[in-house]
């Protein structure tokens, strides 16, 4: 399905906009992207038909009111599938109360006292970055 653009905001008015700022905007962004003015940029002219499609929605009260019972019925079906799809089991559970125990866990030493666990305390002894072991393994030297 192709994404409708956002009348709004190519008039860049608000929702709330009065019928006048509606006519005003489209006044000022037609003169400001009008092909006599701008006749070799084709952005220019896109843009100008946007504004002109957006003014034939927004500026007929009818068609304004049609559009935004469109609009708040997407969005409000957007909000129902992203529930659903928030439902799934990869929501987490995760408890405040053990936070320090949590981030001890995660990054090796307590927060509040600096205290490395005493697995780390091992690792630490053998250097992370010695790729000796696989470089013999590798090339088939036994020590």
């Amino acid at each position: 399905m192709e994404q409708q653009k956002d009348w709004y905001q190519v008039l860049e008015i608000a929702e709330s906009a009065t019928e006048q700022e509606i006519k005003g905007a489209y006044r000022r962004l037609a003169k400001k992207y009008h092909p006599d003015t701008h006749v070799r940029d084709r952005s220019n002219i896109d843009k100008f038909n946007d504004i002109n499609q957006a003014y034939q929605i927004l500026g007929n009260a009818e068609k304004k009111q049609e559009y935004d019972k469109k609009r708040t019925q997407n969005a409000e079906d957007n909000r129902n599938s992203t529930k659903r799809e928030g439902n799934d089991s990869s929501k987490t559970d995760f408890d405040f109360q053990n936070m320090n125990k949590k981030f001890e866990e995660f990054f090796g030493f307590h927060p509040e006292t600096k205290d490395i666990t005493r697995e780390d305390k091992m690792k630490l002894k053998k250097n992370p970055l010695d790729t000796t072991d696989m470089f013999e393994r590798f090339m088939g030297i036994k020590r």
